[in-house]
């Protein structure tokens, strides 16, 4: 692991372990090799492809559950670009 993924997946696990929950934008598609190789323990990690409505369908379970997910869901877009569609309005 080289020293960024190292630092990445540090920095991330103690998110995930902080939040449960991480939404990560990358705007300029840095990472996107790096998270498919991320194994963190116990955490689901859920990348955003054309489409918010089937996104949001693959974590659907995940939110529904009695304990809160360790989820890191990955959006190579800028947050500016999502319209919100990650954000529950109930």
């Amino acid at each position: 692991m080289s020293i960024i993924t190292n630092y990445l997946y540090k920095l991330i696990t103690k998110q995930i372990d902080d939040n449960g929950i991480v939404v990560w934008y990358d705007r300029e598609l840095h990472f996107s090799d790096i998270v498919s190789t991320l194994n963190i323990p116990n955490t689901t990690v859920a990348c955003y492809s054309n489409s918010f409505f089937k996104l949001r369908h693959e974590i659907e379970s995940l939110m529904g559950a009695t304990e809160p997910p360790r989820l890191l869901i990955y959006v190579p877009l800028d947050s500016s670009e999502t319209y919100n569609a990650l954000i529950a309005t109930h």
